[in-house]
């Protein structure tokens, strides 16, 4: 361990021009705050009868946000919080879905694309909830990574990967993310990873089989960072030319394996997340997280702790779930009991203070919306 910790003190290797993140070290702690780097906007959501929700944030755009709830999908105004429409069309009908497992926004078409992979299909609503097409993931195909990438693609990632390494499939020829078109669901282009063999986040132990999460796609500016865990590269899916660009090496660990996954970057920094590959079937628990950040001016990578300033108490960030990568850089939902319970205790601070003071038990939750200064 010793020997470990005096590697992952020193630089970063980038003789080859790329970042790297050695997956075997534990690197040293280095607490940030987040407004020395981040302009911080607090967004409460309207909260009247129709508008009740503390559901997942799934998309957000120039103008609206949109959070599903109980299946349903809540589209708010992005700079007011005022509640715009409520999307029900759960079902079992062909311009229906059974879930929003993934849900893309397009402002420029006024266009929801809602992923529903129980049933392998993509319907598309107008901001109204209206109709307006479908069309299936396809033989072979069950996406549950779906992410905008411009006005006309989708990119799609297959979870039958899962599938493939547990019957040992060894074609390293075969792709798993895709480039789909927005008007017919049609591949465009196979995105294909160079792999030896399939590594995927799943152990099987003890009669259980688990799988973690690993976001596979990330927006990054005009273009996607495409990550699988079977690849020691991660990639720039590039917007101009649809080709994979080298963004980042990855030297793997075996005791225990970790993968990697990418959250918020800045022009200085790049927040990461390392998740081993363990799983303890007497307790159900498994794939313990580490945050990382690359400090992309020193080149130096560090366990990262993002604290939040308009909380006295010690309230981190977390700079990996909701992620933007394009005109806003993270967000953060602050349940309303939570900042209730933070300004009784007097742990509040300007701005968010003045909000926490006006919520109830009821309320929507707060967005933290962060861009980079």
């Amino acid at each position: 361990m010793a020997g470990a910790l005096l590697a992952a003190c020193q630089r970063s290797d980038k003789t080859s021009g790329l970042m790297t993140v050695d997956l075997n070290l534990y690197y040293p702690e280095k607490e940030l705050v987040l407004q020395d780097f981040m302009d911080v906007e607090y967004l409460p959501l309207e909260t009247n009868d129709e508008f009740i929700t503390s559901g997942i944030l799934k998309a957000m755009g120039e103008k609206y946000l949109v959070i599903v709830s109980d299946r349903k999908l809540f589209l708010f105004d992005r700079h007011t919080g005022k509640g715009i429409k409520v999307i029900d069309r759960v079902g079992q009908g062909p311009e229906e879905y059974t879930m929003a497992y993934n849900v893309v926004l397009d402002e420029a078409e006024n266009e929801l694309f809602v992923n529903d992979p129980l049933i392998g299909r993509i319907c598309v609503y107008d901001l109204q909830g209206n109709f307006k097409r479908s069309f299936n993931h396809g033989e072979g195909y069950k996406f549950v990574d779906v992410t905008g990438f411009d006005k006309d693609y989708l990119i799609c990632f297959n979870e039958n990967i899962f599938m493939d390494a547990e019957n040992a499939e060894t074609d390293s020829s075969k792709s798993y993310h895709f480039l789909i078109s927005k008007k017919d669901g049609s591949v465009v282009q196979e995105i294909h990873v160079p792999y030896e063999k399939l590594n995927v986040p799943m152990i099987q132990a003890g009669g259980i089989t688990s799988i973690a999460f690993v976001k596979t796609i990330m927006p990054l500016h005009d273009d996607a960072l495409i990550i699988q865990n079977s690849s020691d590269t991660v990639y720039r899916f590039t917007a101009q030319k649809h080709q994979l660009v080298p963004y980042l090496v990855k030297v793997p660990s075996t005791d225990p394996e970790r993968m990697i996954t990418i959250g918020t970057e800045t022009s200085r920094y790049c927040f990461l997340q390392t998740i081993d590959k363990t799983f303890n079937p007497q307790t159900g628990r498994g794939f313990p997280l580490r945050e990382l950040v690359y400090d992309k001016q020193t080149d130096e990578i560090f366990s990262s702790v993002v604290l939040n300033a308009d909380f006295t108490s010690r309230q981190q960030v977390d700079m990996i779930r909701f992620a933007q990568n394009r005109t806003v850089s993270c967000v953060q939902t602050l349940e309303a009991q939570k900042l209730m319970d933070a300004l009784e205790k007097g742990e509040l601070k300007g701005r968010l203070k003045e909000i926490a003071s006006t919520l109830t038990e009821d309320s929507n939750p707060v967005m933290a919306i962060m861009t980079e200064k």
